[in-house]
């Protein structure tokens, strides 16, 4: 396919994790780059789970490629697009500020990795794309796990709350992001980093840790959750606006395992 990257093959072993690299010959810089990303970044992601079977790591020439092997149009914003077993960057050097940092790269692959740990972890190779894991949790942990700084955080989350109208067409950035996604990423994951991270305070990692492998054994996520945490989706997404409504007069007491 017409801008897709040529035959450079290779493969990479982080831990007990394999990856093959593929790329265009003018993206060798990017691949060394991507190469000691990918060894700070697993260790990062395994926070949650181990990390088995191979994963393809793409490189692609243009952000037009990344979208065409997405199926997503009209995300400017997009550099990268994770599956179970494939990783698809485009490359920094057609980023639109050019080349990403070391440290930047390691937070995104991170990002990107830890989708996959959390893929696998909840289901197989021919289940994954039939679990719903809702947004917030799903891009909540990769942000918080890759350590990533939002542009949004709860003063501004609490602003769209109180602002807010009851149209469902307005969308909700925790229980309903589908219509601000495209045209508000950085509402979406700012809530969903803050509120996984609420999660995690709250709740602790021993819980969330438990949620994925009950989802593998056949639970669908609001079981799992309702299991690991001792709440519904709905109770504890109830606490998060509650939290972000009153951050200055809520003391947040952590629940014990």
């Amino acid at each position: 396919m017409q801008g897709e990257p040529s035959a450079r093959l290779e493969s990479l072993r982080v831990g007990d994790a394999v990856f093959e690299l593929r790329y265009g010959a003018e993206d060798a810089q990017a691949a060394n780059q991507v190469r000691e990303a990918l060894r700070r970044a697993v260790p990062a992601a395994e926070r949650w789970g181990r990390l088995s079977g191979p994963i393809v790591v793409t490189i692609h020439p243009t952000h037009g490629s990344l979208e065409n092997t997405a199926h997503r149009s009209g995300y400017a914003w997009l550099r990268a697009w994770t599956r179970y077993g494939s990783i698809d960057l485009q490359s920094p050097r057609t980023w639109s500020r050019g080349m990403a940092t070391d440290g930047e790269m390691a937070e995104l692959l991170s990002h990107e990795i830890t989708h996959c740990v959390m893929y696998r972890s909840a289901a197989s190779e021919s289940t994954w794309q039939h679990v719903r894991i809702p947004l917030w949790f799903r891009e909540g942990m990769a942000t918080v796990t890759a350590g990533e700084r939002q542009r949004v955080g709860p003063p501004e989350i609490r602003r769209f709350y109180q602002e807010a109208t009851t149209s469902p067409a307005a969308g909700d950035p925790l229980s309903r992001p589908e219509p601000l996604y495209k045209s508000n990423s950085e509402l979406v994951y700012g809530t969903a980093h803050s509120a996984f991270q609420f999660l995690l305070d709250r709740y602790g990692e021993d819980r969330i840790r438990r949620l994925l492998p009950a989802m593998a054994e056949g639970s669908d996520f609001a079981s799992a959750f309702q299991l690991s945490m001792g709440i519904s989706v709905e109770e504890f997404e109830r606490e998060f606006r509650h939290y972000v409504l009153w951050q200055g007069g809520l003391a947040l007491h952590v629940r014990g395992t």
